[in-house]
């Protein structure tokens, strides 16, 4: 790898790491979650035990934590904690990524 594709392969870790840290703190804060059992592969509904109004919640608290406004699709199609990471790491402003 040259160097400019590692310090992005490393910036993306960072981001990756900081959606992971800041989803974690909604979840306990923001939806009343205990995070010390949850990890990237908890489901959201059957492991996490998320209902309709904590998606609410979370739709909320993600859109002024990260700047994303995530859609309705957006979240049908995260089963798990790590697809919900994905989806906001994919929202992010390129630059923020990079």
């Amino acid at each position: 790898l040259n160097s400019s594709g590692r310090l992005r392969s490393l910036d993306m870790e960072s981001t990756t790491e900081s959606v992971s840290t800041g989803l974690a703190k909604i979840m306990q804060d923001d939806m009343g979650v205990d995070i010390r059992r949850v990890t990237r592969e908890s489901r959201l509904i059957n492991d996490v035990g998320l209902d309709s109004v904590a998606f609410a919640v979370g739709m909320v608290a993600i859109e002024d934590r990260f700047g994303v406004a995530l859609s309705e699709e957006d979240l049908l199609s995260s089963e798990t904690v790590g697809d919900l990471e994905d989806a906001i790491t994919a929202k992010l402003p390129t630059a923020q990524r990079s």
